[in-house]
């Protein structure tokens, strides 16, 4: 695999002071997008990318050309992705190891490790790779999970319509090596 150099819920746009379940003062010096999921719905891709205004944004699959369509409109943030299950010939690798200021993040779409059946083999090799934190997909269902010494994060899912939850998206904020994680919702303001 290559190696490429959180507590809470919110509604997009409500301030938040909490990192790692503790109050810091410090600047925040790198800003996550994270998504998933998008199944073509690149609208929702950007109106998250307008609220959060990321340094980097991460996709994790399905579908994987979303996530290059929004790095077109966004050519100033770091862009990493990794494909998914309905990402079969896209050429991307299926998961990443990122070390964002410090902070050393495991990123998969998850179904190769069977996360809609559970998050041991996922959690597995996220520790077996050393993250603090990792991210994956697949489940479009939006979750946030504190298991000692590791956060794991799905984003949920950006597309909305009949039958499926609000789009969400996740934010990582990165402060001097410690990082803030959570989960927000469009259109719920």
């Amino acid at each position: 695999m290559e190696t490429v150099l959180p507590s809470h819920y919110r509604v997009a746009g409500e301030p938040s002071d909490c990192l790692n379940g503790r109050h810091v003062g410090g600047d925040v010096i790198m800003k996550l997008l994270v998504m998933s999921d998008s199944h073509r719905s690149v609208s929702h891709m950007r109106t998250a990318a307008e609220l959060t205004a990321p340094d980097a944004i991460i996709h994790l699959g399905d579908h994987f050309t979303d996530a290059q369509e929004l790095h077109k409109l966004y050519p100033g943030a770091a862009y990493y992705a990794v494909s998914g299950n309905c990402d079969p010939h896209s050429g991307g690798k299926t998961e990443m190891l990122l070390i964002l200021e410090g902070v050393r993040v495991f990123i998969s779409h998850g179904h190769k490790y069977g996360v809609k059946s559970g998050l041991a083999s996922f959690e597995g090799a996220a520790r077996d790779n050393g993250a603090a934190l990792a991210l994956y997909g697949h489940t479009h269902q939006a979750a946030l999970r504190q298991v000692p010494g590791l956060w794991l994060m799905n984003p949920g899912q950006m597309q909305r319509n009949a039958g499926h939850a609000a789009a969400s998206y996740g934010v990582v904020n990165i402060t001097d090596g410690a990082f803030e994680c959570g989960i927000e919702y469009l259109g719920m303001h």
